[in-house]
């Protein structure tokens, strides 16, 4: 039962596929990080060469140069974020599944129990009814005893 629900769970895990998209991931921002650094030393070359003018090239310089760093980071967030959820998807699926099963397995516990005590439930109950009219026959009983004494302390 559990082999299946894992199964069920992990089917759609795919080390190969995830291992492929966040090396894909990697690789994406490893170029757009590196294309934003080639973009920063072009507008340095440029500023070097008086193609720029000195203050907008050190601001565009700059600004790239820290793009480029910044990037790597932020996708790498982004990366383990999105892993972070795939996993804890499998996970809360998982504990779902798990509560199923324990539902079930208590309810099957449950019944065998009551199928089991059954035969002296039934006892305690025909053994209850017994005692109940043997005290409804007793006190029946008493009541004639004590009509019948009433009439004979009436008649002497």
């Amino acid at each position: 039962m559990m082999t299946c629900i894992k199964q069920d769970i992990l089917s759609n895990y795919d080390p190969i596929r995830e291992d492929q998209d966040m090396k894909s991931s990697l690789k994406q921002t490893i170029v757009a990080s590196g294309c934003i650094h080639v973009g920063a030393l072009t507008s340095g070359v440029c500023t070097g060469l008086e193609v720029l003018d000195l203050t907008m090239g050190c601001i565009s310089t700059s600004i790239l140069m820290s793009l480029g760093i910044a990037i790597v980071p932020y996708q790498n967030k982004q990366t383990v974020s999105k892993m972070e959820s795939a996993w804890e998807e499998r996970s809360q699926a998982l504990v779902e599944s798990m509560d199923v099963v324990h539902r079930k397995e208590m309810t099957r516990i449950q019944r065998r129990i009551m199928d089991g005590v059954a035969p002296y439930t039934r006892y305690v109950k025909t053994e209850k009814e017994r005692v109940e009219g043997l005290m409804r026959l007793c006190d029946d009983s008493q009541l004639m005893a004590h009509s019948l004494r009433n009439r004979i302390v009436k008649n002497t």
